[in-house]
């Protein structure tokens, strides 16, 4: 995981440059939709579960021998396993150790300026727009650019609505050109014909965004999104985005309390800081 050391040695240097402690893994939790850690300061990171897992009985001791060790070891011992199952756990144990140096100050500092909220200040009108990950990006997108269209490995059942009559079959929502349940590298002629792509960063957990953002060559605005993506806003740009919007937790404590209920009923945004990230030329 090559990806992963870049990751790690672009985040050592940081707590080098800055002399800040490593803080020590403290608990991982495999929630109904995220994988989450907590560490020693309470800072909580996620993981989209949607990579290849083993069952959790199998990640328990690997887990535990990881508690109470600075982030970088957990991460360094992991990947010495070359493991595909443990990809998710390194994501969110990398995500975990950036969150010092994602400040406004210290990101100023690296050439990049962070702003509050998801604004998404981008004139589509005349692109050809790929959202892959539906849903966050739809009222900047639908009936707003030149050509909409959606990927996502959800099945047609889960986002697509018959409207059947007698002599016609309507489908909803409208306007947008759908790939749904289907790899979006399975439609690389679409992806190189985009002007635009935000992708969610789920594609960091399956392995699949250096190959999606290869395939949209002719892509002039290259995204990425939710709170997967705190790992290494250096890296990322490093990649070839030029726009990244993420979110951190207000406070771990509470973000867990609403995970653990028995119908979690919250929404993600209420309890997140939400902010975007733009080089600065």
């Amino acid at each position: 995981m090559k990806d992963i050391q870049r990751i790690l040695e672009l985040n050592l240097a940081l707590y080098k440059k800055y002399n800040i402690p490593v803080a020590k893994l403290e608990e991982f939790v495999f929630g109904f939709k995220w994988a989450m850690a907590v560490d020693s300061n309470k800072k909580i990171s996620f993981a989209l579960r949607i990579g290849k897992e083993k069952p959790v009985s199998e990640y328990e001791p690997i887990i535990r021998g990881l508690i109470g060790k600075p982030l970088d070891e957990c991460i360094t011992e992991l990947m010495l396993k070359d493991d595909v199952t443990l990809r998710t756990l390194l994501v969110v144990l990398s995500n975990l150790m950036s969150k010092p140096f994602n400040s406004v100050e210290l990101l100023e500092k690296r050439g990049i300026k962070r702003t509050t909220g998801l604004g998404f200040d981008y004139d589509v009108s005349n692109m050809k727009v790929g959202l892959i990950g539906y849903g966050v990006y739809l009222r900047f997108l639908l009936n707003k650019c030149k050509e909409f269209h959606a990927f996502d490995l959800t099945p047609e059942k889960r986002i697509l609505s018959y409207r059947i009559s007698k002599d016609s079959t309507e489908v909803y929502p409208k306007n947008i050109f759908f790939h749904l349940g289907d790899d979006a590298l399975n439609h690389r002629d679409v992806l190189e014909s985009l002007d635009a792509v935000i992708m969610s960063g789920s594609t960091l957990v399956n392995e699949s965004y250096l190959d999606i953002l290869k395939a949209c060559s002719n892509a002039k605005l290259k995204g990425i999104y939710g709170p997967s993506n705190e790992l290494s806003p250096d890296y990322l740009f490093e990649c070839g985005y030029n726009y990244i919007f993420s979110m951190d937790a207000k406070d771990s404590d509470k973000y867990l309390e609403c995970s653990f209920a028995p119908m979690p009923d919250f929404s993600t945004f209420e309890l997140m800081n939400l902010y975007e990230l733009n080089k600065i030329n």
